[in-house]
Order: C-alpha cells, then structure tokens, then sequence
C-alpha cells in the first residue's frame, strides 16, 4: 500500500484557514483522517459530544468530495492512534497542537509509540491565534497575567496579520488512493440549541457582524442576545479564531477582540502554568452545590443565570463571571468543584478556557484586578429590569421590578411561589 498522511482531526473540525490540512496537502502524499468519536453515553459532556459529531460529520462530507476517508474511530486514542496509522501505512500523523496537561500527556504517549516505528508525529497550532510559545515576555518567560500579555499579543498581531489576507479553504486535488469511503456514524441525539459545522459557524458570525458596533454597550446585558454565541463553534474548531481576529480588527472591534486575545491567553497558561491543581482540596458543601446548580439560591440572576446553562447548555459570559464568583467568594467553595460542573454542562466547553475562567473568579489570576460584586448589585447592573430572571425564574415573572431582584423583601405581600430564601450572607 502507497504511504499517505494521515490527518487526526479533533478541534479543528474545518477546511478553510486549517493549517494541518494545509500542511498535510503540501506533503504530495495521499491523504487520510480520523476522528476520535466519543459515546455520548459515555461522556461527561453529552452536548458537546453531540456538537462535535455533527462538525465532523459535516467534515466527513467535505473530505469525502475530495475523495479523502475520515474514519469516526472510538476508544483510547493512545491505542487507536497508531493502529490506524499503521493501517493506513502513514508516513506522518498530523494534529492540531494541544494545550492541557491531560492532551498533552496523551500526545506524548502517542509520540513515543509512533516515533519507535518510524512515523512522524507533528502538531501544529490551529486552536488559537498565537501558539503556546509566540507571545513571550522580554525575559522570554511566559506571562502570567492577561494585561501584559494583551499589549503583547497586539503588537504581535500587528506585525504578523496587519497586511495578510485571511487563508483561505486549502486547494485538495482529487484523490483515488481509496477503493470506497467509509460512511460516517450518524450523530447520537441530542437537544442543542446551536447546529454544529463550519456552514452554521459561518452563518452564526455573519449573523453577530451587524452588531459588533453595539457589543461594548450590550454585551454585559445578558436579556439583549448581545454577544457572539461562537464558543462552541470555536470549541469545536468550526471557524478559525485566525480569520475571525482578523475580521474583527479590520472592523476595530477592539471589544470583542479581547476575547480571542484572552482565549489564547488561558491557552498558553494551561501549559506553561500546568502546575495549578486541578483538583479540589475539601469537598464542597452538599447543600450549598445542590442548590447552586439547581438555581435554587435564593439569589434570582444567579438562579436565572443556572437555570439557563442546565436547560440550553450556554450562558452569556458575564454570567458566567457572576455564578463563578457568586460560588468561589459568596460560598466560599472550592473553585475546581464549580469548574468541573461547568465542564459537565457547557456545549462550548474547553478545558483550558474554563479553567482560567474560574482561575480568575477565584482571584487566582491578577488579584489586584478582580471586582466582586454582590450579587443583588450584579443584578440590578446586568438585569436592571429583571427581563432575563422572568425569562429564567417563572416563579418570579410576575414581580415587579423594585422585588425582582430580592423577593425576599416583598414579605407576605407578594406570593413568590416557594422561590426560597437567599441561601447565604453575601458579602
């Protein structure tokens, strides 16, 4: 059998702007691919699952056009991996570079049993903007805190994109190494409130694009719909975070740029700062953890706020900064518990991402910087007319707005339909 190369695709589930599709392309050898498929009965993240099956089903039908197999493979990677690539006679394996301890453990179990028998093993950024290694201090150490790291992530960019054109789809010439194509597993069902796949990503941020001009005044105002909603398609790897900075700062979305500068920001913080425990070092109150996820707090946007993630699987990003904060300084938890549920409930859901997320609400990262506001405040800013709590909190919906965001103020005169009390003393 002719050697090929054989792609491993798993968050970078599209053509246009994959720099390893590009890179596989330029190897002149035939071309093959997998896909670590997971069992939604078996994740710990069904939604995300399903998400990610249907980018890569999506994918598979791509690929396929050019005459290029992506077999959906599930088990270990570290055993599947190489047995593939010895299938399919590869020359190299080729992968999106990882960022977690636990992705790149992997990637180094891989890389010895290939390397043993002559393959290649390559990684190549497709994940983020800047890879792990491209934004380094003046001392050449990495940065621990995001607002150096900002200043140098836009003087990079400047350099490096402010004259380039965003890539586009790699030209793949017809193959015909392969005598059929394998047909792609059918996607496990599941409720999502957003279709995965390069198309739906696209059409998403052509949807957001008339709104950019607006989304430093709304995008704290979690009733307005203000922000992107691209989390789970880049998550995923359905759209490229390259093109999109790019887009943005053609349009001098400064504000929502941010955000891709901060996800490479946790990025290379989940490598170079592997060390932070990720595990919890005292189990987390049984009372207070079931009424938080519940939405049973007493507090109404946090309630809101949890409700909404259970039922939809995604929560506008300053409410998450306020459940986090509201867990790790109200509640005083452990902010790996919170974390790991979050991990358990989000269809956008990243490792790395959400474990700065909740590093921060922690005040793990720049303490001098964190702002913690008390809840009721946080609602009367973010929710001022209680619009997203009636959304959330039916109980609740027929309150008027001076009770919306403390019930238990209304005493006896109002019927809060059993919302309980606040669960604790903010502070």
């Amino acid at each position: 059998m002719q050697k090929t190369t054989l792609i491993w695709f798993r968050r970078n589930l599209r053509l246009s702007d994959n720099a390893v599709l590009q890179t596989a392309v330029a190897r002149g050898l035939p071309l093959a691919a997998v896909y670590a498929a997971e069992r939604p009965s078996e994740s710990a993240n069904p939604r995300r699952a399903a998400f990610h099956h249907q980018a890569a089903a999506e994918l598979s039908a791509a690929l396929a056009v050019k005459g290029i197999p992506l077999f959906a493979v599930q088990g270990d990677p570290v055993e599947t991996l190489p047995e593939w690539a010895r299938r399919l006679n590869a020359q190299s394996v080729l992968a999106d570079e990882a960022y977690t301890p636990s992705e790149t453990l992997q990637d180094n179990r891989i890389w010895r049993i290939l390397d043993a028998e002559g393959i290649a093993f390559e990684r190549i950024n497709d994940r983020a903007v800047f890879a792990k290694a491209d934004i380094m201090s003046e001392y050449g150490r990495p940065y621990a805190e995001f607002a150096p790291y900002k200043q140098a992530w836009l003087q990079a960019f400047r350099q490096h994109f402010s004259g380039e054109r965003p890539s586009e789809t790699a030209k793949i010439p017809f193959q015909t190494a392969f005598a059929g194509l394998p047909p792609f597993p059918d996607a496990p069902q599941a409720v999502l409130a957003q279709r995965g796949g390069e198309q739906a990503a696209w059409r998403q941020w052509r949807q957001f694009l008339p709104e950019l001009d607006v989304y430093p005044l709304l995008k704290d105002f979690p009733a307005k719909k203000a922000t992107s909603q691209l989390g789970a398609y880049l998550s995923a790897g359905c759209i490229s975070p390259r093109e999109l900075a790019q887009e943005a700062a053609a349009r001098g979305a400064d504000v929502w740029l941010e955000n891709l500068i901060r996800r490479d920001f946790y990025y290379q913080l989940a490598f170079h700062h592997a060390e932070m425990p990720s595990e919890p070092e005292n189990p987390a109150d049984a009372v207070f953890f079931q009424r938080w996820t519940k939405g049973e707090t007493g507090f109404p946007l946090i309630d809101a706020a949890m409700r909404c993630l259970r039922k939809s699987g995604w929560l506008p990003p300053v409410l998450r900064q306020v459940t986090a904060q509201f867990w790790c300084m109200t509640l005083r938890q452990n902010w790996q518990h919170g974390a790991a549920w979050f991990a358990a409930q989000q269809t956008d859901h990243d490792e790395a991402l959400n474990i700065g997320n909740w590093q921060a609400a922690a005040g793990l990262l720049s303490p001098h910087a964190l702002r913690v506001l008390h809840p009721t405040v946080a609602a009367q800013q973010f929710d001022p007319d209680g619009t997203f709590i009636r959304r959330h909190v039916p109980e609740l919906a027929h309150l008027p707005k001076d009770f919306i965001h403390t019930p238990w103020l209304a005493g006896a005169d109002i019927d809060s339909h059993g919302y309980p009390p606040p669960l604790a003393e903010a502070v």
